[in-house]
Protein backbone atom coordinates (compact mmCIF):
# COMPACT_ATOMS: atom_id res chain seq x y z
CA UNK A 1 0.00 0.00 0.00
CA UNK A 2 2.59 2.51 0.94
CA UNK A 3 4.87 1.86 -2.59
CA UNK A 4 1.47 2.47 -4.72
CA UNK A 5 0.81 5.75 -2.49
CA UNK A 6 4.36 6.61 -3.39
CA UNK A 7 3.52 6.00 -6.44
CA UNK A 8 1.03 8.53 -7.16
CA UNK A 9 3.20 11.26 -5.98
CA UNK A 10 6.12 9.78 -7.92
CA UNK A 11 3.98 10.27 -10.81
CA UNK A 12 2.60 13.97 -10.24
CA UNK A 13 6.37 14.96 -10.32
CA UNK A 14 7.06 12.94 -13.30
CA UNK A 15 4.24 14.33 -15.05
CA UNK A 16 5.40 18.17 -14.06
CA UNK A 17 8.63 17.61 -14.83
CA UNK A 18 7.61 16.88 -18.34
CA UNK A 19 5.52 19.44 -18.72
CA UNK A 20 8.07 21.98 -17.62
CA UNK A 21 10.29 20.04 -20.89
CA UNK A 22 7.47 20.84 -23.49
CA UNK A 23 7.17 24.49 -22.26
CA UNK A 24 10.77 24.86 -21.61
CA UNK A 25 11.22 27.60 -24.57
CA UNK A 26 9.10 29.72 -22.13
CA UNK A 27 10.37 28.27 -18.81
CA UNK A 28 13.81 29.69 -19.52
CA UNK A 29 12.07 33.67 -19.15
CA UNK A 30 8.45 33.39 -17.71
CA UNK A 31 8.27 36.81 -16.93
CA UNK A 32 9.44 37.58 -20.59
CA UNK A 33 7.38 35.05 -22.93
CA UNK A 34 3.81 33.36 -22.49
CA UNK A 35 3.13 29.34 -23.88
CA UNK A 36 1.55 29.43 -27.04
CA UNK A 37 0.46 31.75 -29.71
CA UNK A 38 1.17 35.92 -29.98
CA UNK A 39 -3.42 36.33 -29.59
CA UNK A 40 -5.16 34.76 -27.27
CA UNK A 41 -3.01 34.03 -24.06
CA UNK A 42 -3.26 37.74 -23.97
CA UNK A 43 -7.44 37.43 -23.50
CA UNK A 44 -6.27 34.95 -20.61
CA UNK A 45 -3.93 36.80 -18.86
CA UNK A 46 -6.37 39.64 -18.48
CA UNK A 47 -8.94 37.50 -16.61
CA UNK A 48 -6.04 36.19 -14.59
CA UNK A 49 -5.31 40.01 -13.70
CA UNK A 50 -8.72 40.99 -13.26
CA UNK A 51 -10.07 38.67 -10.91
CA UNK A 52 -8.21 39.21 -7.86
CA UNK A 53 -7.89 43.08 -8.70
CA UNK A 54 -11.57 43.28 -8.78
CA UNK A 55 -11.99 41.06 -5.14
CA UNK A 56 -9.35 42.64 -3.50
CA UNK A 57 -11.68 45.98 -4.32
CA UNK A 58 -14.52 44.03 -3.07
CA UNK A 59 -16.13 44.82 -6.93
CA UNK A 60 -18.21 41.85 -8.64
CA UNK A 61 -15.59 40.34 -10.58
CA UNK A 62 -18.13 38.77 -12.81
CA UNK A 63 -19.43 41.97 -14.82
CA UNK A 64 -16.80 44.76 -16.36
CA UNK A 65 -17.52 47.77 -18.17
CA UNK A 66 -13.69 48.20 -18.65
CA UNK A 67 -13.57 46.41 -21.89
CA UNK A 68 -16.67 47.17 -24.24
CA UNK A 69 -17.26 50.88 -22.41
CA UNK A 70 -20.28 52.20 -21.83
CA UNK A 71 -22.28 48.71 -21.68
CA UNK A 72 -19.61 46.42 -20.47
CA UNK A 73 -19.08 42.73 -20.46
CA UNK A 74 -20.70 39.55 -18.96
CA UNK A 75 -17.70 37.51 -17.79
CA UNK A 76 -20.12 34.37 -17.11
CA UNK A 77 -20.89 34.70 -21.33
CA UNK A 78 -16.84 34.20 -21.46
CA UNK A 79 -13.92 32.39 -20.56
CA UNK A 80 -12.96 34.20 -17.77
CA UNK A 81 -11.42 31.52 -15.93
CA UNK A 82 -12.65 32.46 -12.24
CA UNK A 83 -11.63 29.55 -10.36
CA UNK A 84 -8.13 29.42 -11.77
CA UNK A 85 -7.31 32.98 -11.11
CA UNK A 86 -8.46 32.40 -7.53
CA UNK A 87 -5.82 29.26 -6.90
CA UNK A 88 -3.33 31.60 -8.54
CA UNK A 89 -3.58 34.52 -7.12
CA UNK A 90 -0.59 34.68 -4.51
CA UNK A 91 1.47 34.11 -8.13
CA UNK A 92 -0.42 36.99 -9.53
CA UNK A 93 0.58 39.00 -6.90
CA UNK A 94 4.14 38.14 -6.55
CA UNK A 95 5.22 37.24 -10.08
CA UNK A 96 3.09 38.68 -12.62
CA UNK A 97 -0.17 37.28 -14.53
CA UNK A 98 2.33 36.23 -17.55
CA UNK A 99 4.14 33.75 -14.73
CA UNK A 100 0.85 32.99 -14.00
CA UNK A 101 -0.81 32.21 -17.29
CA UNK A 102 2.30 29.99 -17.61
CA UNK A 103 2.04 28.20 -14.67
CA UNK A 104 -1.73 27.83 -15.52
CA UNK A 105 -0.85 25.95 -18.96
CA UNK A 106 1.75 23.59 -17.73
CA UNK A 107 -0.05 22.39 -14.39
CA UNK A 108 -3.26 21.87 -16.44
CA UNK A 109 -1.19 19.62 -18.54
CA UNK A 110 0.54 17.93 -15.87
CA UNK A 111 -2.64 17.76 -13.24
CA UNK A 112 -4.72 16.59 -16.26
CA UNK A 113 -2.10 13.58 -16.96
CA UNK A 114 -2.05 12.63 -13.00
CA UNK A 115 -5.85 12.49 -12.94
CA UNK A 116 -5.57 10.28 -15.90
CA UNK A 117 -3.48 8.61 -13.89
CA UNK A 118 -5.98 8.05 -10.81
CA UNK A 119 -8.93 7.03 -13.05
CA UNK A 120 -6.65 4.68 -15.15
CA UNK A 121 -6.06 2.93 -11.95
CA UNK A 122 -9.33 2.30 -11.19
CA UNK A 123 -9.58 -0.22 -14.23
CA UNK A 124 -5.73 -1.36 -14.98
CA UNK A 125 -4.05 -3.37 -12.42
CA UNK A 126 -0.86 -2.58 -13.71
CA UNK A 127 0.91 0.90 -12.37
CA UNK A 128 3.67 1.41 -15.52
CA UNK A 129 0.13 1.06 -17.87
CA UNK A 130 -1.34 3.25 -15.73
CA UNK A 131 1.54 6.07 -15.95
CA UNK A 132 1.18 5.58 -19.95
CA UNK A 133 -2.77 6.11 -19.77
CA UNK A 134 -1.89 9.33 -17.89
CA UNK A 135 0.68 10.48 -20.85
CA UNK A 136 -1.58 9.98 -23.64
CA UNK A 137 -4.55 11.98 -21.72
CA UNK A 138 -2.38 14.82 -20.53
CA UNK A 139 0.26 15.03 -23.57
CA UNK A 140 -2.37 14.18 -26.09
CA UNK A 141 -2.39 16.32 -29.29
CA UNK A 142 -5.64 17.70 -28.21
CA UNK A 143 -4.40 19.27 -24.99
CA UNK A 144 -1.70 20.36 -26.66
CA UNK A 145 -2.65 22.06 -29.24
CA UNK A 146 -4.91 23.78 -26.89
CA UNK A 147 -1.94 24.68 -25.11
CA UNK A 148 -1.29 27.38 -28.12
CA UNK A 149 -4.22 30.05 -25.43
CA UNK A 150 -6.96 28.37 -24.11
CA UNK A 151 -6.24 27.49 -20.44
CA UNK A 152 -10.35 26.56 -19.58
CA UNK A 153 -9.60 23.21 -22.31
CA UNK A 154 -6.06 22.44 -21.29
CA UNK A 155 -7.08 22.37 -17.70
CA UNK A 156 -9.14 19.11 -18.02
CA UNK A 157 -8.96 17.95 -14.72
CA UNK A 158 -12.80 17.42 -14.36
CA UNK A 159 -13.94 14.48 -16.77
CA UNK A 160 -11.25 12.03 -15.14
CA UNK A 161 -12.35 13.43 -12.11
CA UNK A 162 -16.16 12.63 -13.51
CA UNK A 163 -15.30 9.40 -14.36
CA UNK A 164 -13.60 7.90 -11.10
CA UNK A 165 -16.81 9.39 -9.16
CA UNK A 166 -19.66 8.20 -11.75
CA UNK A 167 -17.96 4.81 -11.20
CA UNK A 168 -17.88 5.05 -7.46
CA UNK A 169 -21.32 6.18 -7.53
CA UNK A 170 -22.70 4.23 -10.44
CA UNK A 171 -20.46 0.78 -9.86
CA UNK A 172 -18.16 0.68 -6.62
CA UNK A 173 -20.85 2.25 -4.28
CA UNK A 174 -18.20 2.23 -1.30
CA UNK A 175 -18.37 5.96 -0.54
CA UNK A 176 -21.37 7.45 1.65
CA UNK A 177 -23.66 8.19 -1.32
CA UNK A 178 -23.59 12.21 0.29
CA UNK A 179 -20.36 12.43 0.01
CA UNK A 180 -19.33 10.91 -3.18
CA UNK A 181 -22.19 13.06 -4.19
CA UNK A 182 -21.22 16.36 -2.98
CA UNK A 183 -17.88 15.65 -3.99
CA UNK A 184 -18.83 15.66 -7.68
CA UNK A 185 -21.13 18.81 -7.27
CA UNK A 186 -18.37 20.65 -5.72
CA UNK A 187 -16.34 19.80 -8.59
CA UNK A 188 -18.28 20.28 -11.25
CA UNK A 189 -19.17 23.62 -10.22
CA UNK A 190 -15.62 24.57 -10.15
CA UNK A 191 -15.47 23.25 -13.56
CA UNK A 192 -18.08 25.98 -14.50
CA UNK A 193 -15.81 28.46 -13.09
CA UNK A 194 -13.49 27.36 -15.23
CA UNK A 195 -14.55 26.38 -18.49
CA UNK A 196 -18.39 26.04 -18.53
CA UNK A 197 -17.99 24.82 -22.12
CA UNK A 198 -15.87 21.61 -20.87
CA UNK A 199 -18.68 20.85 -17.77
CA UNK A 200 -20.95 20.98 -20.80
CA UNK A 201 -19.51 18.28 -22.71
CA UNK A 202 -18.48 16.51 -19.60
CA UNK A 203 -22.09 16.18 -18.37
CA UNK A 204 -23.52 15.04 -21.95
CA UNK A 205 -20.82 12.43 -22.48
CA UNK A 206 -21.99 11.09 -18.64
CA UNK A 207 -25.86 10.86 -19.44
CA UNK A 208 -24.54 9.34 -22.40
CA UNK A 209 -22.65 7.02 -20.17
CA UNK A 210 -25.29 6.64 -17.90
CA UNK A 211 -28.03 5.30 -20.58
CA UNK A 212 -24.94 3.21 -21.90
CA UNK A 213 -24.61 1.69 -18.51
CA UNK A 214 -28.37 1.10 -17.72
CA UNK A 215 -28.82 -0.81 -21.07
CA UNK A 216 -25.38 -3.02 -20.79
CA UNK A 217 -26.39 -3.81 -17.24
CA UNK A 218 -30.02 -3.61 -17.05
CA UNK A 219 -30.68 -6.13 -14.12
CA UNK A 220 -28.28 -3.47 -11.70
CA UNK A 221 -30.62 -0.79 -12.54
CA UNK A 222 -33.35 -1.04 -9.92
CA UNK A 223 -30.81 -1.79 -6.80
CA UNK A 224 -28.90 0.85 -7.77
CA UNK A 225 -31.05 3.10 -7.67
CA UNK A 226 -31.53 4.07 -3.59
CA UNK A 227 -27.67 4.92 -4.13
CA UNK A 228 -27.55 6.85 -7.08
CA UNK A 229 -30.67 9.24 -6.40
CA UNK A 230 -28.81 10.00 -2.80
CA UNK A 231 -25.58 11.02 -4.16
CA UNK A 232 -27.82 12.80 -7.18
CA UNK A 233 -29.39 14.75 -4.63
CA UNK A 234 -26.26 15.85 -2.42
CA UNK A 235 -24.47 16.53 -6.04
CA UNK A 236 -27.46 18.60 -7.06
CA UNK A 237 -27.76 20.60 -3.32
CA UNK A 238 -23.85 21.10 -3.37
CA UNK A 239 -23.48 22.18 -6.93
CA UNK A 240 -25.78 24.83 -6.54
CA UNK A 241 -24.48 26.49 -3.10
CA UNK A 242 -21.14 27.22 -5.35
CA UNK A 243 -22.88 27.92 -8.70
CA UNK A 244 -26.29 29.50 -8.14
CA UNK A 245 -24.78 32.97 -8.14
CA UNK A 246 -23.23 32.88 -11.02
CA UNK A 247 -25.13 31.17 -13.18
CA UNK A 248 -27.90 33.50 -11.86
CA UNK A 249 -25.76 36.18 -12.83
CA UNK A 250 -25.08 34.61 -16.29
CA UNK A 251 -28.35 34.27 -17.24
CA UNK A 252 -30.55 36.85 -15.29
CA UNK A 253 -27.71 39.98 -15.19
CA UNK A 254 -26.78 42.61 -17.09
CA UNK A 255 -25.06 42.13 -20.84
CA UNK A 256 -26.35 38.46 -21.40
CA UNK A 257 -25.80 36.79 -24.79
CA UNK A 258 -28.08 34.99 -26.25
CA UNK A 259 -27.97 32.70 -29.47
CA UNK A 260 -25.14 30.31 -30.70
CA UNK A 261 -21.52 32.36 -29.93
CA UNK A 262 -19.40 30.32 -32.44
CA UNK A 263 -19.56 29.30 -35.79
CA UNK A 264 -21.39 25.44 -36.67
CA UNK A 265 -19.50 23.37 -38.75
CA UNK A 266 -16.13 24.72 -38.51
CA UNK A 267 -14.67 23.67 -35.37
CA UNK A 268 -14.60 19.85 -35.60
CA UNK A 269 -12.94 16.89 -36.53
CA UNK A 270 -11.70 15.63 -39.57
CA UNK A 271 -11.67 12.05 -40.40
CA UNK A 272 -8.34 11.96 -41.51
CA UNK A 273 -7.07 13.85 -38.93
CA UNK A 274 -6.86 10.69 -36.58
CA UNK A 275 -4.66 8.66 -38.34
CA UNK A 276 -2.52 11.84 -40.39
CA UNK A 277 -0.57 14.30 -38.40
CA UNK A 278 -2.48 17.74 -38.29
CA UNK A 279 0.45 19.12 -40.01
CA UNK A 280 -0.41 17.57 -42.53
CA UNK A 281 -4.20 17.76 -43.59
CA UNK A 282 -6.39 20.80 -44.59
CA UNK A 283 -8.64 21.53 -41.89
CA UNK A 284 -11.68 23.83 -41.82
CA UNK A 285 -11.07 25.62 -38.21
CA UNK A 286 -7.39 26.53 -37.00
CA UNK A 287 -4.46 24.61 -35.53
CA UNK A 288 -5.83 25.17 -32.16
CA UNK A 289 -8.35 23.19 -32.44
CA UNK A 290 -6.64 20.11 -34.67
CA UNK A 291 -5.56 17.88 -31.82
CA UNK A 292 -7.59 14.83 -33.02
CA UNK A 293 -4.63 13.25 -34.20
CA UNK A 294 -4.27 9.54 -31.96
CA UNK A 295 -1.90 7.30 -35.01
CA UNK A 296 -2.51 4.08 -36.15
CA UNK A 297 0.00 2.58 -33.62
CA UNK A 298 -2.52 3.56 -30.66
CA UNK A 299 -5.55 3.12 -32.76
CA UNK A 300 -4.28 -0.67 -33.64
CA UNK A 301 -3.54 -0.91 -29.64
CA UNK A 302 -7.01 0.83 -28.65
CA UNK A 303 -8.65 -2.16 -31.01
CA UNK A 304 -6.55 -4.83 -29.55
CA UNK A 305 -7.58 -3.43 -26.03
CA UNK A 306 -11.13 -3.30 -26.72
CA UNK A 307 -11.43 -6.88 -28.14
CA UNK A 308 -9.17 -8.04 -25.65
CA UNK A 309 -11.05 -6.44 -22.88
CA UNK A 310 -14.78 -6.96 -24.19
CA UNK A 311 -15.63 -9.54 -21.52
CA UNK A 312 -14.41 -7.06 -18.88
CA UNK A 313 -18.01 -4.93 -18.26
CA UNK A 314 -15.23 -1.31 -17.88
CA UNK A 315 -13.02 -1.64 -20.75
CA UNK A 316 -16.17 -2.43 -23.04
CA UNK A 317 -17.85 0.46 -21.67
CA UNK A 318 -14.96 2.79 -21.87
CA UNK A 319 -14.14 1.90 -25.34
CA UNK A 320 -17.85 1.71 -26.47
CA UNK A 321 -17.83 5.76 -24.94
CA UNK A 322 -14.28 6.96 -26.49
CA UNK A 323 -15.93 5.63 -30.11
CA UNK A 324 -19.20 7.93 -29.26
CA UNK A 325 -17.14 10.77 -28.28
CA UNK A 326 -15.09 10.58 -31.51
CA UNK A 327 -17.98 10.49 -33.62
CA UNK A 328 -19.46 13.43 -31.96
CA UNK A 329 -16.04 15.39 -32.44
CA UNK A 330 -16.77 14.80 -35.98
CA UNK A 331 -19.37 17.43 -36.05
CA UNK A 332 -23.00 17.63 -37.74
CA UNK A 333 -21.40 16.99 -41.34
CA UNK A 334 -18.36 14.68 -41.89
CA UNK A 335 -15.49 16.42 -43.25
CA UNK A 336 -12.60 14.93 -45.01
CA UNK A 337 -9.54 16.79 -45.41
CA UNK A 338 -10.71 20.19 -45.40
CA UNK A 339 -13.87 19.01 -47.60
CA UNK A 340 -17.40 19.41 -46.25
CA UNK A 341 -19.39 16.51 -47.16
CA UNK A 342 -23.19 15.98 -47.45
CA UNK A 343 -23.15 13.25 -44.78
CA UNK A 344 -25.29 13.94 -41.66
CA UNK A 345 -24.14 13.02 -38.46
CA UNK A 346 -24.84 12.49 -34.66
CA UNK A 347 -24.01 16.23 -33.67
CA UNK A 348 -26.50 17.94 -36.03
CA UNK A 349 -29.01 16.30 -33.67
CA UNK A 350 -27.09 16.93 -30.40
CA UNK A 351 -26.23 20.42 -31.22
CA UNK A 352 -29.89 21.37 -30.72
CA UNK A 353 -30.15 21.12 -26.96
CA UNK A 354 -30.27 24.43 -25.14
CA UNK A 355 -26.16 26.20 -25.58
CA UNK A 356 -25.01 22.87 -26.98
CA UNK A 357 -24.99 24.70 -30.07
CA UNK A 358 -21.97 26.80 -29.04
CA UNK A 359 -19.52 23.82 -28.61
CA UNK A 360 -17.13 23.55 -30.60
CA UNK A 361 -16.86 19.57 -31.17
CA UNK A 362 -13.25 19.31 -31.70
CA UNK A 363 -12.54 19.62 -28.23
CA UNK A 364 -14.98 16.42 -27.35
CA UNK A 365 -11.29 14.60 -28.21
CA UNK A 366 -10.06 15.91 -24.99
CA UNK A 367 -12.01 13.26 -23.10
CA UNK A 368 -11.56 10.73 -26.36
CA UNK A 369 -7.98 10.68 -25.39
CA UNK A 370 -8.89 9.89 -21.35
CA UNK A 371 -10.37 6.66 -23.14
CA UNK A 372 -7.78 6.04 -25.67
CA UNK A 373 -5.36 5.82 -23.50
CA UNK A 374 -7.24 3.78 -20.62
CA UNK A 375 -8.10 0.70 -23.29
CA UNK A 376 -5.13 1.25 -25.37
CA UNK A 377 -2.44 0.86 -21.93
CA UNK A 378 -5.30 -1.52 -20.86
CA UNK A 379 -4.15 -3.86 -24.01
CA UNK A 380 -0.55 -4.66 -22.47
CA UNK A 381 -1.98 -5.52 -19.04
CA UNK A 382 -4.37 -7.60 -20.33
CA UNK A 383 -1.87 -9.11 -22.68
CA UNK A 384 -0.48 -12.66 -21.11
CA UNK A 385 1.93 -14.33 -23.40
CA UNK A 386 5.54 -13.43 -23.80
CA UNK A 387 4.59 -12.31 -27.51
CA UNK A 388 1.71 -10.42 -27.37
CA UNK A 389 3.21 -8.17 -24.46
CA UNK A 390 6.17 -7.27 -26.96
CA UNK A 391 3.63 -6.54 -29.47
CA UNK A 392 1.69 -4.39 -27.30
CA UNK A 393 4.59 -3.10 -25.49
CA UNK A 394 6.12 -1.95 -29.09
CA UNK A 395 2.89 -0.37 -30.07
CA UNK A 396 2.27 1.35 -27.11
CA UNK A 397 5.66 2.97 -27.43
CA UNK A 398 5.54 3.60 -31.14
CA UNK A 399 2.03 5.37 -30.35
CA UNK A 400 3.56 7.87 -27.80
CA UNK A 401 6.48 8.48 -29.59
CA UNK A 402 3.99 9.75 -32.71
CA UNK A 403 1.85 11.65 -30.43
CA UNK A 404 4.82 13.29 -28.33
CA UNK A 405 4.49 17.11 -28.54
CA UNK A 406 6.94 18.65 -31.01
CA UNK A 407 9.47 20.75 -28.96
CA UNK A 408 10.56 24.10 -29.12
CA UNK A 409 6.92 24.68 -27.95
CA UNK A 410 5.56 28.14 -29.32
CA UNK A 411 6.85 30.35 -27.00
CA UNK A 412 5.31 34.34 -27.68
CA UNK A 413 7.72 37.53 -26.16
CA UNK A 414 5.51 39.63 -23.39
CA UNK A 415 5.99 42.74 -24.64
CA UNK A 416 4.16 46.25 -23.68
CA UNK A 417 5.26 49.85 -25.11
CA UNK A 418 7.05 51.32 -21.97
CA UNK A 419 4.02 54.13 -22.27
CA UNK A 420 2.03 50.85 -20.27
CA UNK A 421 3.96 49.64 -17.99
CA UNK A 422 5.27 51.27 -14.25
CA UNK A 423 6.62 54.35 -14.47
CA UNK A 424 5.27 55.08 -17.35
CA UNK A 425 2.97 57.86 -18.82
CA UNK A 426 -0.13 55.82 -18.72
CA UNK A 427 0.05 57.44 -14.88
CA UNK A 428 -1.07 60.53 -16.20
CA UNK A 429 -3.99 59.25 -17.48
CA UNK A 430 -7.08 59.66 -14.63
CA UNK A 431 -8.08 56.41 -12.89
CA UNK A 432 -11.57 54.90 -15.00
CA UNK A 433 -10.78 57.18 -17.98
CA UNK A 434 -11.52 55.87 -21.32
CA UNK A 435 -9.01 55.32 -23.13
CA UNK A 436 -9.28 53.44 -27.50
CA UNK A 437 -6.08 51.89 -27.91
CA UNK A 438 -5.15 50.54 -31.57
CA UNK A 439 -5.13 47.95 -32.57
CA UNK A 440 -8.37 48.15 -31.37
CA UNK A 441 -8.99 44.75 -29.72
CA UNK A 442 -11.55 42.78 -30.93
CA UNK A 443 -11.72 38.66 -33.17
CA UNK A 444 -8.17 40.02 -34.80
CA UNK A 445 -5.92 41.29 -31.26
CA UNK A 446 -6.10 40.92 -27.59
CA UNK A 447 -2.61 43.82 -27.59
CA UNK A 448 -4.72 46.36 -25.50
CA UNK A 449 -5.89 44.58 -23.47
CA UNK A 450 -2.65 42.72 -22.21
CA UNK A 451 -1.46 46.62 -22.18
CA UNK A 452 -4.49 47.46 -19.81
CA UNK A 453 -3.47 44.38 -17.46
CA UNK A 454 -0.06 45.35 -17.93
CA UNK A 455 -1.29 48.88 -16.16
CA UNK A 456 -3.11 47.29 -13.74
CA UNK A 457 -6.27 48.27 -14.74
CA UNK A 458 -5.89 52.05 -15.07
CA UNK A 459 -8.37 52.90 -17.60
CA UNK A 460 -11.15 51.78 -19.39
CA UNK A 461 -11.51 50.75 -23.14
CA UNK A 462 -14.80 50.86 -25.60
CA UNK A 463 -12.94 47.24 -27.13
CA UNK A 464 -12.13 43.83 -25.97
CA UNK A 465 -12.20 40.49 -27.40
CA UNK A 466 -15.20 39.20 -25.33
CA UNK A 467 -18.70 38.38 -26.44
CA UNK A 468 -21.45 41.11 -26.10
CA UNK A 469 -25.44 40.58 -27.20
CA UNK A 470 -26.16 39.94 -30.36
CA UNK A 471 -24.03 37.63 -30.03
CA UNK A 472 -20.62 39.95 -30.92
CA UNK A 473 -17.23 38.65 -30.25
CA UNK A 474 -15.89 42.17 -29.12
CA UNK A 475 -18.17 45.14 -28.77
CA UNK A 476 -21.14 46.18 -30.95
CA UNK A 477 -19.59 46.98 -34.09
CA UNK A 478 -18.61 50.50 -34.95
CA UNK A 479 -17.61 52.81 -37.61
CA UNK A 480 -14.46 53.44 -36.11
CA UNK A 481 -13.72 49.85 -35.37
CA UNK A 482 -14.45 49.05 -38.77
CA UNK A 483 -11.88 51.86 -40.05
CA UNK A 484 -9.18 50.24 -37.77
CA UNK A 485 -9.19 47.17 -38.42
CA UNK A 486 -8.93 47.56 -41.68
CA UNK A 487 -6.29 50.14 -41.87
CA UNK A 488 -4.52 47.75 -39.75
CA UNK A 489 -5.50 44.78 -42.60
CA UNK A 490 -3.48 47.07 -45.24
CA UNK A 491 -7.07 48.61 -46.71
CA UNK A 492 -7.00 52.22 -47.55
CA UNK A 493 -9.79 54.88 -46.14
CA UNK A 494 -9.81 58.62 -47.64
CA UNK A 495 -10.92 60.49 -44.37
CA UNK A 496 -13.66 62.91 -46.16
CA UNK A 497 -15.81 65.26 -44.10
CA UNK A 498 -18.25 62.24 -43.39
CA UNK A 499 -15.76 59.79 -42.55
CA UNK A 500 -14.01 62.33 -39.91
CA UNK A 501 -17.76 63.12 -38.81
CA UNK A 502 -18.92 59.71 -38.00
CA UNK A 503 -15.24 58.74 -36.50
CA UNK A 504 -15.85 61.66 -34.32
CA UNK A 505 -19.47 60.78 -33.21
CA UNK A 506 -18.33 57.16 -32.04
CA UNK A 507 -15.20 58.61 -30.08
CA UNK A 508 -17.95 60.94 -28.43
CA UNK A 509 -20.23 57.77 -27.94
CA UNK A 510 -17.52 55.66 -26.44
CA UNK A 511 -16.91 58.90 -24.17
CA UNK A 512 -13.33 58.41 -25.08
CA UNK A 513 -10.59 61.39 -23.76
CA UNK A 514 -7.33 60.34 -24.59
CA UNK A 515 -5.72 57.94 -28.01
CA UNK A 516 -3.20 55.19 -27.57
CA UNK A 517 -1.76 54.38 -30.87
CA UNK A 518 0.16 51.42 -30.57
CA UNK A 519 2.62 49.09 -32.57
CA UNK A 520 0.62 47.26 -35.33
CA UNK A 521 0.90 46.13 -38.94
CA UNK A 522 -1.07 49.34 -40.06
CA UNK A 523 0.25 51.79 -37.36
CA UNK A 524 1.68 54.81 -40.11
CA UNK A 525 -1.69 54.47 -41.67
CA UNK A 526 -3.85 54.23 -38.24
CA UNK A 527 -2.30 57.48 -36.91
CA UNK A 528 -2.44 59.17 -40.15
CA UNK A 529 -6.33 58.81 -40.39
CA UNK A 530 -6.29 59.68 -36.43
CA UNK A 531 -4.73 62.46 -36.74
CA UNK A 532 -6.95 64.06 -39.74
CA UNK A 533 -9.87 63.20 -37.35
CA UNK A 534 -8.21 64.63 -34.24
CA UNK A 535 -7.02 67.37 -36.53
CA UNK A 536 -3.96 67.79 -34.34
CA UNK A 537 -1.14 65.25 -34.51
CA UNK A 538 0.10 62.88 -31.37
CA UNK A 539 2.43 62.98 -28.92
CA UNK A 540 5.64 60.13 -29.19
CA UNK A 541 5.17 58.80 -25.76
CA UNK A 542 7.13 55.24 -24.52
CA UNK A 543 6.81 53.43 -28.00
CA UNK A 544 3.34 54.61 -29.03
CA UNK A 545 1.45 57.69 -29.99
CA UNK A 546 -0.83 59.73 -27.64
CA UNK A 547 -3.22 61.86 -28.31
CA UNK A 548 -3.59 63.55 -24.50
CA UNK A 549 -7.48 65.94 -26.03
CA UNK A 550 -9.87 63.74 -27.84
CA UNK A 551 -11.94 67.09 -29.91
CA UNK A 552 -15.68 66.74 -30.19
CA UNK A 553 -15.96 68.50 -33.27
Amino acid sequence: MASRTRLVWIALIAYTVVAVAVFSSTWVDPTGSWIGSPKDPGLFIWYLGWIPHELAQGHNPLFTDYLSYPPGVNLMWNTSTIFPALVLWPITALFGPVVAYNALITAGVALSAWLGFLAARRFINHQVMCLAAGLIYGFSPALVAQALGHPHVVVSLFPPVALILGHEIFVRCRMRPVAAGALAGVTAAFQLLTGEELLAMTALIGAIGVALLALLHRDEVRPALPYVLKAAGAALLAFAIVAAYPLAFQFLGPQRVSGNVQQPDVYVSDLLAFVIPSRLINFTGNVTENGAYIGLPLLALFAAGLVAGWRRPAIRWIGLMTLIVAVLSLGPHLHVNGNVTPIWLPWAAVAQLPLVGSALPARLMAIAFLGVGIVAAGAFAIARTPARRFTTGFLLFAGLLAISPSVPYPSAPAIAPAFFRPGGDVERIIPGAVVLITPFSSKQSTDAMYWQAVANYRFKMPEGDAFTPGPYLGPHPSFLQSALDGLDAGRALTVTPDVRARALADLETFGVTTIVAGPSPGHAAIVDFLTQVEATAPVADGGVEVWWRVSSG
